[in-house]
């Protein structure tokens, strides 16, 4: 007997798959939920410092900042 480890809904799915088919696809939305709200904030951040005149550069060691 296999349960889903979100819901505890006992499931017939292949070995290595741990949760059910409708836990699957509540995580996959808040992935993309959170995903959307992580690129928002960086578009808000980006206007905010172009605004005050700053560029993006890239580092002589590959990171990114603002001057």
């Amino acid at each position: 007997m296999k349960v889903c480890r979100i819901c505890g809904d006992e499931i017939n799915t292949p070995d290595g798959d741990n949760t059910c088919p409708q836990c699957e696809i509540a995580l996959d939305m808040q992935h993309k939920k959170k995903l959307a709200r992580r690129r928002q904030a960086a578009r808000e951040k980006a206007e905010i410092m172009e605004s005050l005149g700053l560029k993006k550069v890239r580092g002589a060691l590959g990171g990114t900042y603002w001057e």
